[in-house]
């Protein structure tokens, strides 16, 4: 689709995944993790083209695994840097970038599409999806201070989409350095962020509990 990029983050070291090799290039079905999520995109046809971020000593590796489906380049040291760095790797004529974790291989189809047009008509969109457990706030991790109204919150999740001029102008005005999420620069700035519904199914790898669950999906599927 003509002015549509996409933009995988797999930059991350993984510590949570207690791995010397980053979750996202374990193998899910004998297939690395951040290659299941690029077949999803690329399947699609949704995109322009799509772009990968990853850490500077894997850009070379990477490229000859993906040959011409994507183009990979290096990110930064924060997540918030190598989503700048996909952000300005994109050409003028971007009108819409679909921000996603390589490391969500199973973001479906209708996720994507409903991104893009949300994104057209309101300029910045989250993929969330409702808690199912009770939220409790509890600043030190030692005492719990109060319990929010479960139906008031979301889990978010991703893709995020943006108006490509926009989401630019958030990233060069914003005062933070560590922002963990695309959106947060969107309301610093004051923009309002829309909501499209995600799917539980849209799984995060970030533990090896994830991984096995994500190896029973596709167990389950190919039957």
């Amino acid at each position: 689709m003509k002015g549509v990029k996409g933009i995988l983050l797999m930059a991350g070291r993984a510590e949570r995944f207690h791995d010397p090799i980053p979750k996202q290039f374990h193998l899910l079905q004998g297939k690395k993790i951040y290659l299941w999520t690029l077949e999803q995109f690329t399947s699609s046809q949704l995109f322009e083209e799509v772009i990968l971020v990853t850490s500077s000593d894997r850009v070379e590796e990477i490229q000859n695994e993906v040959g011409d489906t994507a183009r990979v380049i290096p990110g930064g040291r924060t997540r918030q840097e190598s989503s700048y760095r996909g952000l300005i790797a994109c050409n003028p004529s971007t009108e819409i970038v679909v921000i996603h974790d390589g490391v969500r291989p199973f973001v479906s189809k209708r996720i994507l599409e409903e991104n893009i047009e949300g994104a057209r008509a309101h300029g910045a969109v989250d993929t969330c999806i409702p808690s199912a457990d009770t939220l409790v706030h509890a600043p030190n991790k030692k005492k719990i201070s109060s319990i929010p109204l479960r139906s008031e919150y979301l889990r978010g999740q991703t893709p995020q989409s943006f108006s490509y001029p926009l989401i630019l102008q958030a990233h060069e005005k914003t005062q933070m350095t560590h922002a963990t999420d695309d959106c947060q620069l969107m309301l610093e700035m004051g923009k309002e962020v829309y909501i499209v519904e995600g799917e539980e199914e849209n799984l995060k790898i970030t533990t090896r509990q994830d991984l096995l669950l994500a190896e029973a999906k596709l167990s389950l599927t190919s039957v």
